[in-house]
């Protein structure tokens, strides 16, 4: 049996969706197929038929927004991620999208042809700060949100917009670092958990400093604005701070195209490096950072189980 017609026997209600959107069966191998569940399936037709309407109702305003995703060897992680973005319809309200694959496979392309999706290829694994700046690079808009294979939207489209849209004004009122990971549900692992309690008295060694990391206190401090005044304040619906206590962070973010770059390009290192070369700068530039309830939850269940 063919992986075509095997598909087919699997799916037979959501044929006329495959065709619809034109999912070329023949260039698709069986492991590409196999990763498909049958709630994936039924996810992909109920966007679609969605999306159908929505394209002939005139109702998606993009934003000025370019979103880049690095993966590296993990196309059904992606594939998990990439299901929340159509469901919650982050693809649909951006200008462009963009995924570097470190170490491309068979399957990580065939994944974004699969989506439509702009992607950058990588014979070798070039790292996190090389595959961030060349995304960065890549943008077509003024604005980058940076993503990675292992963030699942968790937001319906109304509070995803809208975050964004606040976000931008954000950006266009000065901040520097608009933060997007959830603030009730952050997923695992998130490594400040590790200062709750000592927030104010814990000395990094990567900053040489004591609590660089404090503004992620608004995941586990009610009022965060009043326990910590002095540190961070609240902006309409945002925690605020400097960059003393709003460490960088690879965590979902947005920022102005130009000032990534910029930060970024002589920090980018090696494999991992980006947030060890940064960490003694960042804390020092007094650069603006904002944090309110996020989009974004970190989902690895490959290495994590969770």
């Amino acid at each position: 049996m063919t992986c075509k017609e095997a598909l087919i026997i699997r799916k037979e209600k959501h044929v006329g969706f495959i065709k619809k959107i034109q999912l070329k069966l023949h260039i698709i191998s069986c492991d590409f197929c196999k990763m498909f569940t049958d709630n994936d399936i039924g996810l992909l037709k109920k966007r679609h038929l969605s999306l159908e309407k929505n394209i002939k109702e005139e109702k998606y305003d993009k934003l000025p927004i370019s979103i880049g995703i690095l993966s590296w060897k993990s196309p059904k992680k992606l594939l998990g991620t990439l299901l929340t973005y159509l469901e919650n319809d982050l693809l649909e309200n951006v200008n462009d999208v963009t995924i570097l694959f470190n170490e491309a496979s068979d399957l990580d392309i065939k994944l974004a042809q699969f989506f439509g999706i702009h992607y950058i290829a990588k014979t070798k694994n070039i790292g996190i700060g090389q595959g961030f700046l060349e995304l960065a690079k890549e943008a077509k808009t003024d604005h980058i949100l940076i993503l990675e294979n292992d963030w699942h939207l968790i937001e319906n489209k109304n509070t995803t917009v809208k975050q964004l849209k606040s976000g931008l004004d954000l950006l266009n009122k000065g901040f520097d670092v608009v933060r997007y990971r959830s603030k009730n549900n952050p997923g695992y692992p998130h490594f400040s958990f590790g200062f709750k309690g000592r927030e104010l008295e814990y000395y990094d060694e990567w900053h040489q400093l004591t609590s660089p990391h404090l503004l992620d206190a608004i995941h586990w401090t009610p009022l965060p604005e009043v326990k910590f005044r002095d540190q961070i304040q609240k902006e309409g619906d945002y925690y605020v701070t400097t960059s003393r206590y709003g460490n960088w962070t690879n965590n979902p973010c947005m920022f102005k195209k130009n000032f990534y770059i910029s930060v970024i390009e002589p920090f980018t290192g090696e494999g991992i490096d980006l947030e060890r070369k940064i960490a003694y700068w960042w804390p020092r530039q007094n650069f603006k950072v904002a944090h309110g309830d996020g989009l974004f939850k970190h989902m690895d269940k490959e290495k994590y189980g969770k």
